[in-house]
């Protein structure tokens, strides 16, 4: 009789996780994303960035309002000198890119201490068309 229950508690594991599998997307690991280009419509220049909102930030916004404003940032540079941590972010909406510094002190020492934006930079590249090589 204890021979039967495990076996078939065994078999009900087995039913149950092939269940689980089949009903989490199973079906749709075979599909492909489709080519490159494939989605791609008309170019969109959004102008998020421009000189005269830049003029106008305040200089006491953080790096999440900054992202608010501008998107995703990508972190470019790190360093400390003399205790004081320094990150440069930059963001970029076509040929208009915008760097910010932010400054803070150790958090073990200062657990409070806040990133402060300690510099902001425009500046504007000319758009450089690129080939595609195969």
């Amino acid at each position: 009789m204890m021979k039967v229950s495990k076996i078939g508690l065994v078999a009900a594991a087995f039913a149950a996780s092939s269940m689980l599998v089949a009903g989490c997307g199973g079906g749709k690991t075979a599909e492909r994303a489709p080519g490159p280009g494939a989605l791609q419509g008309a170019r969109d220049a959004q102008n998020v960035i421009t000189k005269e909102n830049f003029d106008s930030l305040r200089s006491d916004l953080t790096l999440s309002d900054m992202e608010g404003l501008y998107g995703k940032a990508t972190l470019v540079h790190q360093s400390i000198v003399d205790g004081v941590y320094s990150s440069t972010y930059r963001f970029q909406d076509g040929p208009k890119i915008v760097d910010a510094t932010f400054t803070h002190e150790n958090w073990l020492n200062n657990p409070l201490s806040c990133p402060k934006l300690a510099n902001m930079e425009f500046s504007e590249r000319p758009m450089v068309a690129q080939r595609v090589v195969k």
